[in-house]
């Protein structure tokens, strides 16, 4: 069993985030001795899923330890990751005497943390908030770098801040709950951490599906960390994302995109499937990846079954018009992070993004929508 700790330094932000990786670690009298060093009432945000699941009975375990925690829940899904859920909450929140001096524990997927973190971000102008992903992409991505946010009509997490979490407890006994779907969305992250900073991780998890496949639980915790420590690193090089942290958004421009005209009926791991596939299929086409490791990444993705398939809805126009709202755009024109081998994205003179000549920038996607939209 791997126990693990780490603490995420923020150089340019007045906090340190300390991880916590451990099996069956939320019963622990650790975390029960963190939670008691905050003196206000706790607010344990959750969704609908997670709340019948564990959040309910756990809030029931904390009160009877003593800690004056409540229960705050929102749909489930990431239609619900908006700012009339986060100011929801808010009333909710306020209605009983909430202060500055309360701790918010968000305890869920990506669309739980990236909320939760946002809501604690600007209560009260900023309240200690703590972080519990409950699935595989939260553990590895979500919760890890202290970037929180919601969505817009315009697109992914358009609206958000930068807030580093006191705390991310990461119990891998949480990983028992999840459906194959889930397993796969915080897998398309991991492939993600390989193809742009560890050739050896690529490796590992190409080698080793089968592992991956029968849930053994000494591999799945070794890619936890390796994926933690690759992020951990990116993060404390550029917290606030003007340069290497960028690398985090590879196959993510056109991931975003997919997410919004599918009104996020596709799952964000899925999505990040095909967005990788895309732009690694540009990496090469611009002579930055070669050709034998570009035959080498569409294998991998078939390794852990991804369905990538896009709808009928989506074309070439609105692919466009959407990309355009991405965060990396810049005069409304879409930058990609691209790869200039397996294990490290391309730097472009430290943007680590760039943009495509609308050409190859079409030959790319209209060779996406060939392959992988629904002829219906």
């Amino acid at each position: 069993m791997i126990k693990r700790h780490f603490t995420l330094t923020q150089a340019s932000a007045p906090m340190k985030t300390e991880i916590h990786i451990e099996h069956d670690l939320l019963y622990s009298p650790q975390w029960i001795q963190i939670l008691r060093s905050f003196c206000g009432k706790v607010a344990i945000i959750t969704d609908s899923h997670v709340k019948q699941i564990i959040a309910e009975r756990w809030t029931q375990f904390l009160k009877k330890q003593g800690i004056d925690a409540y229960l705050f829940s929102f749909p489930q899904g990431e239609v619900s990751k908006n700012r009339a859920t986060k100011e929801r909450l808010e009333d909710e929140m306020q209605q009983l005497n909430f202060g500055r001096d309360s701790l918010l524990v968000a305890i869920g997927g990506g669309v739980v943390t990236d909320l939760g973190g946002y809501l604690a971000s600007t209560y009260h102008r900023g309240i200690s908030h703590v972080l519990v992903p409950t699935t595989l992409l939260a553990m590895v991505d979500a919760s890890i770098g202290g970037k929180t946010g919601v969505n817009t009509a315009f697109g992914k997490n358009l609206i958000g801040s930068f807030y580093p979490p006191k705390h991310v407890f990461i119990d891998t006994s949480l990983l028992s709950t999840l459906p194959d779907k889930e397993w796969r969305n915080g897998m398309a992250e991991i492939v993600k951490y390989g193809l742009i900073s560890s050739f050896p991780l690529f490796q590992k998890l190409f080698n080793n599906h089968a592992k991956w496949k029968a849930r053994d639980r000494e591999f799945v915790q070794e890619i936890i960390y390796d994926s933690i420590s690759i992020k951990k690193e990116v993060v404390e090089s550029d917290f606030q994302e003007t340069s290497m942290r960028r690398i985090l958004n590879f196959g993510h421009t056109i991931a975003h995109a997919i997410e919004t005209l599918e009104n996020y009926g596709i799952a964000h791991g899925e999505a990040v499937a095909i967005g990788i596939l895309v732009e690694s299929y540009l990496s090469y086409k611009m002579g930055l990846l070669q050709k034998l490791e570009w035959e080498r990444i569409e294998p991998i993705l078939h390794c852990f079954n991804f369905p990538m398939q896009l709808s009928s809805s989506i074309t070439l126009e609105n692919v466009h018009a959407c990309m355009r709202s991405d965060k990396k755009a810049k005069n409304a024109l879409p930058r990609f992070v691209l790869l200039q081998e397996i294990g490290k994205a391309a730097a472009f003179d430290r943007s680590y993004c760039t943009e495509i000549e609308e050409p190859l920038l079409n030959e790319g996607l209209t060779w996406m929508l060939d392959r992988l939209r629904d002829p219906k």
